[in-house]
């Protein structure tokens, strides 16, 4: 190995490997809302620190590293500003990302990852080994960590909602049953971009007990159901929805959520999958980010996986549906359009 090429391997391990330390900082900025005091004027860290309460060395030191990464920005006079980047940070801006870097960063997540080890070595369950219970279960006992959930479920479907939209012709989908569609952003945007259409928002009760808000101008075309998608799922819809619902579950799992969406189904309905695809082996491999998510699969849910369109394929076969055709969209979301055998 050359001088040359032993240097670039060593910088692309240490970036790997420094992106605990990224990842971090980032969510202190984001628990400090150091985005919301910047929102008025560029300030130094004594300011910031005052209004945060931190030490303005260590802020300060924070900051540089932040701007280092092209989270914030800062001026010759050691003020610090926002950027495009940080924007994103504040919580009062449309599509804030805030709740995301919580929920992604947090201290749920930090200790489960911290087991990926051992995920790896028992094949999964790291969330009931670090929490004592399943991820799902963990957050029907805890309130806080529900409710963020739910907010960084709505500031990460934001974009990708409307690149569904884009490319999916919902204009005669009749009833659209969204199954386990949390607080209903989904769904409450596919009702206002089709006014004939009808809809029915299904989850487990302490989720869907706050998707009142979020559906309130489509709530006279607007079912709410709560109930377990292993139990049933509403019956008589015309098309069915499950985005981001199978790769949190192992195939038996995944597959019993498939049965009832197909026992549930009018004849000529349709299921519509909205999830990631891994490329088959031997394809030019995905951004890392899909990796990178197949293990967060791994270290937090009961069995879940990123999956192939071939796996999926063979899913929707075992319970009764035929995949008919695949939309990508310019989100990290391809749409599995399915139908009854």
């Amino acid at each position: 190995m050359s001088a040359q090429t032993h240097a670039q391997a060593a910088a692309a391990l240490r970036q790997i490997a420094f992106g605990l330390r990224a990842s971090q900082a980032l969510y202190v900025a984001a628990d400090l809302r150091i985005a919301d005091h910047l929102a008025a004027k560029p300030m130094a860290s004594a300011a910031l620190a005052r209004l945060t309460g931190a030490d303005a060395g260590a802020l300060h030191r924070l900051m540089r590293a932040l701007c280092a990464l092209g989270v914030f920005s800062e001026s010759s006079t050691g003020d610090f500003a926002l950027n495009a980047t940080s924007e994103l940070l504040r919580s009062d801006v449309p599509g804030s990302y805030r709740a995301a870097v919580l929920f992604l960063v947090g201290d749920v997540r930090w200790r489960c990852w911290s087991d990926l080890l051992g995920a790896v070595r028992a094949g999964g369950d790291g969330a009931e080994r670090t929490l004592g219970m399943g991820l799902f279960d963990f957050y029907a006992a805890h309130p806080e960590e529900s409710k963020l959930h739910d907010q960084a479920m709505r500031s990460l479907s934001a974009a990708q909602v409307a690149a569904v939209l884009e490319v999916m012709d919902l204009s005669h989908a009749g009833t659209v049953v969204d199954v386990g569609g949390g607080t209903g952003e989904l769904l409450a945007a596919i009702l206002a971009r089709n006014p004939a259409l009808r809809g029915i928002l299904f989850d487990l009760p302490h989720v869907v007990a706050h998707a009142a808000q979020v559906t309130s101008a489509v709530a006279d075309r607007l079912e709410i159901g709560s109930g377990s998608f292993f139990d049933s799922v509403p019956a008589g819809g015309d098309t069915y929805l499950l985005k981001a619902i199978i790769h949190d579950w192992d195939d038996a799992r995944a597959m019993a959520i498939l049965r009832n969406c197909r026992k549930a189904m009018k004849p000529a309905g349709k299921l519509l999958l909205l999830d990631r695809e891994l490329p088959e082996p031997g394809q030019p491999l995905a951004a890392s980010e899909m990796f990178l998510l197949d293990l967060e699969m791994l270290v937090m849910t009961p069995g879940g996986r990123e999956r192939t369109r071939a796996e999926f394929a063979r899913l929707l076969l075992d319970a009764g549906l035929e995949l008919a055709r695949t939309l990508p969209t310019r989100s990290p979301l391809t749409i599995f359009e399915a139908r009854p055998v």
